[in-house]
């Protein structure tokens, strides 16, 4: 849940941004006087309209700072077929309907403003919403969806400017100002009832026939701006998807951090090495350290002294074989000069049987 509404914000934070740069993109090439002055030359629509390139590059200055609320009124004073016009906008509909743009263009400038500002907190907000390890992913993915939508309402309208200027144009001005709609839908949806709104101009009026030449260029230029503009969004999608992180084979040492815990809680262990992983849980936690820092460094792992196993523990498995007994050495024979002599008799009868004895030897 948490990486869907973060991958949203993203969606609108993108949205919005691109909105925003694309309006003061517009807004700073509406500003290049010199280009628009440039524009006229080329096209010579100074014949057409029957005023010098100097006053036509004036007069639409005067336009666009009346639109961006610069000025306080569309007059402007100029030579209209050699004769000097006090007031080239003359016409109640240019004055009303520069009124109306006049309104839609701050208030999309003030949208513009605050749409930057949301725009950076849902993008911000929606990356710490996303959850840990899924963060380029989910956010390269919005940033496609919200170029993708963007761009592609764009291209819709570029299309069907293309194929049918005029039904796009009456629509896209319905849409911007929906008084007219509403105007145009009760007076019967006529053409008369067409002629009558305010952004229906007359043929003869010199705000016509001094924009329409410049228009087609000047759209263009703004076009291409915005899809350089998208462009750019779209190779930082690619950049934060692929070349945030450079993506490689897993590294054959694990990405361990070592945290003490007590007892015999086991410490987090996140890579694809089971043997490091094992020495580690298997090592005492004063070790830890420093089997990291010899693997990591290449040195070679101390050998540990293979403990003896007792025998009576591979009785059970490995019973013993039967021993046959041992010959036992016999004793040896002691010789007769070596026996001891017998002990005498000390006691009252030890006399009387030795006299028998003597006796024996003198017969």
């Amino acid at each position: 849940m948490r990486n869907t509404f973060g991958k949203l914000c993203v969606i609108i934070g993108t949205i919005l941004l691109l909105f925003s740069i694309a309006f003061f993109t517009v807004s700073v090439i509406l500003r290049d006087s010199d280009s628009i002055e440039q524009k006229y030359k080329d096209l010579d629509v100074s014949s057409q309209v029957g005023m010098g390139t100097p006053d036509l590059a004036r007069a639409t200055t005067a336009l666009l700072e009346y639109m961006r609320g610069e000025r306080v009124n569309i007059k402007v004073e100029a030579k209209v077929n050699g004769v000097d016009v006090p007031d080239i906008f003359w016409h109640e509909k240019e004055i009303v309907h520069m009124a109306e743009v006049q309104t839609l263009w701050l208030g999309l400038e003030a949208f513009a403003k605050i749409g930057m500002l949301v725009a950076f907190v849902l993008l911000v907000g929606g990356f710490l919403l996303i959850e840990r390890g899924k963060k380029r992913a989910i956010l390269s993915s919005g940033l496609f969806w919200g170029c993708g939508i963007f761009g592609g309402v764009l291209g819709f309208m570029g299309v069907w400017a293309i194929l049918d200027f005029s039904s796009f144009w009456t629509v896209f001005h319905f849409i911007i100002f929906p008084k007219t709609l509403f105007q145009y839908l009760s007076a019967g949806a006529t053409v008369q009832a067409m002629n009558e709104l305010n952004w229906v101009l007359p043929g003869d009026s010199i705000m016509i026939q001094m924009l329409l030449p410049i228009f087609p260029s000047i759209v263009l230029r703004c076009a291409l701006c915005v899809i350089i503009e998208i462009a750019v969004f779209l190779i930082v999608a690619v950049f934060v998807r692929f070349a945030w992180r450079k993506q490689g084979k897993p590294s054959p040492i694990a990405d361990i951090v070592v945290i003490e815990h007590d007892g015999n809680e086991p410490t987090p262990i996140k890579g694809p090495d089971l043997v490091l992983a094992h020495k580690l849980r298997n090592a005492p936690v004063s070790r830890r350290e420093e089997i990291l820092r010899r693997i990591r460094s290449g040195e070679p792992e101390e050998e540990k002294p293979s403990t003896p196993v007792k025998e009576h523990l591979l009785d059970p498995i490995y019973p013993k074989a039967e021993e046959t007994p041992a010959e036992k050495p016999e004793p040896e024979q002691q010789t007769p000069d070596a026996a001891e002599p017998e002990p005498k008799a000390e006691d009252a009868g030890s006399g009387a049987s030795s006299e028998p004895a003597e006796a024996q030897n003198e017969l």
